[in-house]
């Protein structure tokens, strides 16, 4: 990933977190009730569905994104660097999978 797709997608991730918080907050402030059965219902709904999945995919790729960056820039040994960046990609992966489950659970 070149600096310069690395820096659009960082850009890019942060801008959909920031409108998805700020819809997600409305909706929690407009919301009636705080049940798990309003919480399915509010994801039965295609749109609330789809928001959320491309946020924890914003979430992630911000994520792999900004602590990549940080392991290239700060961890010298190449070793350690590549042990470093392996750990992070598979917690990443592993959220995504346990989101997923969650999500896919609560719908």
């Amino acid at each position: 990933m070149s600096g310069l797709s690395a820096w659009l997608i960082q850009r890019l991730s942060a801008l959909y977190l920031a409108g998805f918080t700020v819809y997600a907050l409305v909706r929690l402030a407009m919301a009636e009730s705080f049940s798990h059965a309003a919480w399915s219902d509010w994801l039965a709904a295609p749109l609330n569905a789809v928001t959320l999945w491309l946020a924890a995919l914003a979430l992630l790729l911000h994520a792999w994104v900004g602590g990549r960056d940080v392991l290239l820039d700060y961890v010298h040994p190449l070793g350690l660097r590549v042990v470093m960046l392996t750990i992070l990609a598979g917690w990443l992966l592993g959220s995504g999978i346990w989101f997923g489950a969650i999500l896919l659970e609560v719908m």
